[in-house]
């Protein structure tokens, strides 16, 4: 069984890929999408937030690495993006609750405190986004695009960098640190 729903799991990553293989969908690669799920894997978290939904890859790579009793929510503002990665967690059978709308605005009415986050949105609101969120102590804090996109986000790495943050050369590359 288990066996199974890897290999389901495996083969929607891989439509994935080639739906997103032009970078029409934004989509993190499956370098970056191995990582993020080993540092999920690694932190156990019991609720996780995702800014940025694309078509739900790194959602997959994400929701994957999550135990029965975790929950990620995430958050598209691209109503098109959004259609597409519903019918993907479909077929994956994994328990991902999509959230449609501007994050700035949807974040404060969340309940939830998180224990991890990946952001992956508009490059100049990652502070801003991080900022609003409800965190639980100790929360992990997952950014991508912070080698490529350094530029539009210098707040926020001022910020990580204060948090003893560390930024991988993965994909367009990853920053992540604890709160």
């Amino acid at each position: 069984m288990l066996f199974d729903m890897i290999m389901n799991i495996n083969t929607i990553l891989k439509q994935q890929e080639k739906l997103n293989k032009d970078g029409k969908f934004s989509a993190i690669n499956g370098e970056t999408g191995h990582f993020i799920h080993l540092l999920i894997k690694m932190k156990n978290p019991k609720n996780v937030l995702e800014i940025g939904t694309s078509i739900g890859y790194s959602s997959i790579w994400i929701a994957s690495a999550l135990t029965k009793s975790s929950e990620l929510i995430t958050i598209e503002r691209w109503p098109e993006r959004a259609e597409l990665a519903k019918k993907f967690f479909e077929q994956a059978k994994l328990s991902i609750k999509l959230i449609e709308g501007d994050a700035l605005k949807l974040i404060p009415k969340l309940k939830t405190k998180f224990d991890a986050v990946f952001i992956d949105a508009t490059k100049a609101d990652y502070l801003k986004y991080l900022k609003l969120i409800k965190l639980n102590k100790h929360a992990l804090i997952i950014a991508d695009n912070t080698i490529s996109h350094a530029v539009k986000m210098q707040d926020f790495l001022k910020f990580a960098e204060k948090k003893n943050s560390v930024t991988a050369e993965i994909g367009k590359g990853i920053t992540f640190f604890k709160i």
